[in-house]
């Protein structure tokens, strides 16, 4: 968690030095709370200056605008009281309503002034207090006036008409000096204690004042017994954990650095990358910034298609950038999750040091068999074609988190987490959860076709990075010779592409009785509108017996419906099945794997078209 921090710290520092905020503090504290793009909606407790007067003029709507953010001047407060300034996000009209009458009255407590400002905040929240059954009852209207797309909300702020104009709570010096109060007091001020003393800051090593309640993403938590150590003292946590004004604002504006500009989505998780850079002179200053200004391009969310083109399947590909970023700069990965709005923090996943040279090599083999031949052109609707991707939203499907299957997430992530650090991950483990799932839509007789090919993808991908372990040694002696006939399936097995699948004689031999079942069912499906042999198939639950049967069985039923087109075919399954040593080490799951495999593939292998043959 240090390395993170470090890394928060430092971009803190560039989002500071970009915006330079000396002289407007109270932005620093502002957030943004359409950060995830599902508040795109406002609603505006308007209020009107007459006189003197504060008269009510209703519930007002408009868009999210991101140029308004400061306008709205949002600042998420306690869960258990009211949001910093009187804007939240929407729960409930009588909910909400409260939350920002809280803030209303805090501030007025705060305030200690007493001008024109203060008069008009005072008559809006006695209006308020007088009205709130009323205006709630608006919002509720308001609200029910409105369409929204799935998990979209509201933003419910205040506004007041002077003279025409409408001012926003960030236009009010109130709301701003209330902000650049808090901007050091949040560090030191919880819990009804106050923790702060003279202490060396654990980041900048510079002795002075330093707070005890600076706690980014949960890093430091000291509101449960036991957190502290030396007895359960919160005004003391600042001797534990020292951290200056100065570096707890760049903590701040680093996690908000990262959250506009560094996060994104995929397959279900939040994620974020942090770069990391030893910096030793200008030069490296000067690329270090041209690099985090790529990502801050990267902020238009990308097409579902080009989605599904990237590697993580990532609502913004960071990867592409990663890998073009000079080997001085490292990046950790954080995958999260948060929960009550946004109050807890789970790491779920944390990858460190991962460097550029990793990232461009893991791309370079994605593009490797993106490119195999086997995965293009694939059939689709309409008598349309597609080119299936890999991404890891291939191997999420086979390690899902649904209530029908179960939840696999902690073995996807895993499994993210070996491919960018290289470490190795088990074949067995690997092949037994896929073709559990491929023969769980096969028993359902589903469409498995592009199924199977996924599965085939992972293993490709995992396998070129040299990350299986276990997968038993392959054993290839059975020498045919190439003939006219032949010559399409061993010019199949020989492709440079994808040959090493199939450097196991006995694994050619249960892949092409695949091809030959396939063949049988197309077969029956033209002469008898069904699919009977599939029955036979044991519900994919094969083993070396049962192939045998299999294969027996389909030559007997092809010479019943007197079609049996596949003499070669045939003959190469009889001499591949005689390689007794390549049958050994080979489990059942591969057996099956490769026999459904050889189903799926069988299209590679159509004969001139003859009376029956080839019909889906």
């Amino acid at each position: 968690m240090t390395f993170l921090l470090a890394g928060v710290l430092q971009l803190g520092q560039y989002a500071l030095n970009k915006k330079s905020t000396d002289t407007e503090e109270y932005l620093q504290v502002i957030e943004n709370p359409n950060d995830k793009g599902n508040y795109n909606h406002v609603l505006k407790i308007a209020f009107e200056s007459t006189e003197g007067n504060i008269v009510y003029r209703g519930v007002e709507y408009e868009e999210f605008s991101s140029k308004k953010i400061n306008n709205y001047a949002y600042k998420k407060g306690s869960a258990r009281g009211g949001d910093v300034t009187p804007t939240s996000k929407y729960t409930d009209s009588m909910k909400t309503l409260n939350k920002i009458m809280i803030s209303f009255n805090d501030i007025l407590k705060s305030a200690n002034q007493n001008n024109d400002e203060q008069k008009i905040f005072k008559g809006i929240y006695e209006y308020m207090v007088s009205n709130q059954e009323n205006i709630a009852n608006d919002i509720t209207e308001k609200i029910k006036s409105i369409s929204l797309k799935k998990g979209e909300s509201f933003i419910i702020t205040v506004t007041l008409f002077d003279n025409n104009t409408e001012k926003y709570m960030g236009n009010f010096q109130l709301i701003r000096n209330h902000l650049a109060r808090i901007l050091n007091e949040q560090y030191y001020n919880k819990y009804g204690k106050t923790s702060k003393g003279k202490g060396i800051c654990y980041y900048c090593k510079n002795e002075g004042e330093v707070f005890g309640f600076v706690n980014t993403y949960n890093s430091y938590t000291v509101d449960k017994i036991g957190f502290v150590t030396g007895g359960f003292k919160q005004e003391n946590a600042w001797k534990n954990y020292p951290v200056c004004s100065c570096c707890a604002q760049k903590l701040e504006q680093g996690k908000k650095y990262i959250r506009e500009n560094l996060t994104s989505k995929f397959s279900g998780f939040d994620y974020f990358v942090i770069p990391k850079a030893v910096i030793s002179d200008e030069h490296d200053e000067a690329e270090f910034i041209e690099t985090l200004e790529e990502f801050e391009k990267n902020t238009n969310f990308s097409t579902q298609e080009s989605t599904k083109q990237n590697l993580l399947g990532s609502e913004k590909d960071f990867l592409e950038i990663m890998k073009d970023s000079k080997n001085y700069l490292n990046y950790n990965m954080l995958v999260f999750k948060e929960e009550q709005s946004g109050s807890v923090f789970r790491i779920l996943l944390y990858i460190e040091d991962i460097v550029p040279s990793r990232v461009k090599n893991i791309l370079r083999v994605k593009d490797r068999v993106d490119e195999t031949v086997l995965f293009k052109n694939l059939p689709g609707k309409d008598n349309a074609t597609y080119d299936l991707k890999f991404g890891f939203d291939k191997i999420r499907t086979f390690f899902p988190n649904n209530k029908t299957e179960g939840n696999f997430d902690k073995s996807f992530l895993e499994i993210l987490n070996n491919v960018f650090t290289y470490k190795k991950i088990s074949y067995k483990f690997l092949l037994g959860r896929m073709i559990s799932k491929i023969r769980s839509d096969f028993a359902r007789e589903e469409y498995v076709k592009n199924l199977v090919l996924q599965a085939l993808m992972c293993i490709m991908f995992i396998d070129k990075l040299n990350l299986l372990s276990g997968k038993g040694k392959e054993v290839q002696k059975i020498m045919i010779e190439k003939t006219e006939k032949n010559k399409k399936y061993l010019d199949f097995f020989e492709n440079e592409s994808y040959k090493d699948v199939f450097n196991s004689d006995y694994k050619r031999a249960v892949f092409l009785t695949g091809v030959l079942t396939e063949k049988l069912l197309n077969i029956q499906y033209k002469e008898r509108g069904s699919k009977p042999f599939y029955s036979r198939l044991n519900g994919l639950k094969l083993n070396k017996n049962i192939v045998k049967r299999i294969y027996t069985e389909a030559i007997n039923k092809l010479n019943e419906y007197n079609k049996n087109y596949y003499k070669e075919l045939e003959y190469l399954i009889g001499m591949y099945m005689l390689s007794e040593e390549s049958q050994k080490n080979v489990s059942d799951d591969e057996i099956s794997f490769y026999f459904v495999l050889g189903m799926s593939l069988a299209r590679f292998f159509n004969e001139e078209k003859k009376d029956g043959e080839d019909e889906e």
